[in-house]
Parts: structure tokens; sequence; C-alpha cells
């Protein structure tokens, strides 16, 4: 039976507007310092080909493929790009249309933890939009310790819970981060298919969601035929 629903954060619950151009923008310059120029064309198109190699980070990705195999130099590009940061937090967070009202409801029926990778401080953005309180487990990265898609990220949710694998469905953007790794945990998965990460490819059968919707207003019904089978 399911009991628990775990939300990605970025790109599910959250719409971040200008943030992912703002933070390549931010990599390319830092780049671009140290001596390795990339037009925004080339920066879109290697950015393109780590996505469908499935890294976990294809900013680390790419800054390693110009570093390597200097670890310091890998270094000092990130924290250079980090620096960015709080400019880049600094433009904002809206909600995803629709995600308001769909908390509301599944809230109704299931306990709902965040699986975010995010600083601990998103909660209080979560809680400003007005969305927060309907989160039973309120926990991500940035609190835990630990980051998808490591399978510990998702059985540290599951345990402070106090729920099984089988009783959980998780809810993410991105094929990689959210949906295999959940899946070989065992937890029931559903691929919010949007976004830059809408154009990942399950590899093998074993990959593929056991739903897979393209707008939030769908994910309530989803969940219920995937509930209803697991029942």
């Amino acid at each position: 039976m399911i009991s628990l629903l775990l939300f990605d954060v970025g790109d599910t619950i959250l719409d971040t507007p200008g943030h992912q151009e703002a933070l390549q923008e931010a990599h390319r310059a830092a780049l671009a310092r140290f001596g390795f120029e990339l037009s925004a064309g080339e920066y879109q198109q290697l950015d393109h080909d780590k996505m469908r190699q499935f890294v976990p980070s294809p900013m680390h990705a790419i800054t390693w493929h110009y570093a390597r195999p200097d670890v310091r130099l890998f270094n000092e590009i990130t924290r250079e790009v980090r620096s960015h940061y709080p400019e880049i937090w600094a433009l904002g967070f809206r909600l995803h249309p629709g995600i308001a009202a769909v908390l509301e409801q599944l809230a109704k029926e299931y306990s709902l933890a965040l699986a975010g990778n995010a600083p601990a401080r998103i909660t209080e953005n979560l809680d400003e939009l007005g969305v927060l309180r309907w989160f039973r487990h309120r926990e991500v990265s940035g609190s835990l310790g630990i980051k998808k898609p490591d399978e510990g990220f998702f059985r540290t949710i599951l345990d402070r819970a106090g729920c099984s694998p089988s009783e959980a469905i998780m809810i993410g953007d991105r094929l990689d981060n959210d949906i295999i790794p959940a899946k070989r945990l065992g937890l029931r998965t559903v691929w919010f298919r949007q976004g830059r990460y809408a154009a990942l490819e399950p590899r093998v059968p074993d990959e593929l969601p056991d739903a897979t919707v393209t707008d939030l207003e769908s994910l309530p019904s989803a969940i219920r035929s995937i509930a209803g089978k697991a029942s």
C-alpha cells in the first residue's frame, strides 16, 4: 500500500526562472577566466552531451573535461562559479503552475516528503510560497548531507519516515537523478517529463518509470493508478 510520496524540489515543485541560464553563463565566464573560451552554442552542445551520458552534474563534468587531470584547477573553477550562487539565488523562485492545488489534494491521502538536491534554506522559500505546510518530512540534501543519485539519500528519507520502499513513490523531473536510483531501491516512480531533462530516454527497460506525466494536473491520477496496482 502506498503511503508516502517523495517530491523533487527544483523544476518539479519550484520553477526557477532564469537560474539555469544564469548558472551556465557564470560557468562559461569562469571557464574563460581560466583560458577555456566557449561560445554559447559550444557550451550548450557540451551540456547536452553530458546530460545524455547521465552524469549527475553536467556542469562538473564540463569543468573536468577542461581541467583534467588537474584537480586543483577543477576546484578553482568550481569555486569561481559558486561565488555567483548568491546572485543566482536572488533571482527568486516561483511555484510550477498547478503544483499548489495538487500538493494540497495529495496531502489529504498521503504523507509528503521533500526529496531534492537543494540547500537547507530552500524550505524557507517553500514556506514563503505556501506549500511547505503540506510536507510532513522536510529535509533535503543540504540538511541530510547526502545527495541524489546516491541511493542512501532515498534510504535516509524512507527510514526517517518509517516507510519501506514498496510503500513510496518518487516524483521528479530527472530520469537519472530521481527515477533510476529510486527504482533501483524499490520505490515506484513518476517522471515529470518537462524542461531540459525531458530529452533523456531510458537506456534499458529497468529504467522505465511506472508513469510519465507532462503536466502536474495529471499527477494525482498517475499516483492513483500506481497505488491501485500496489495495493
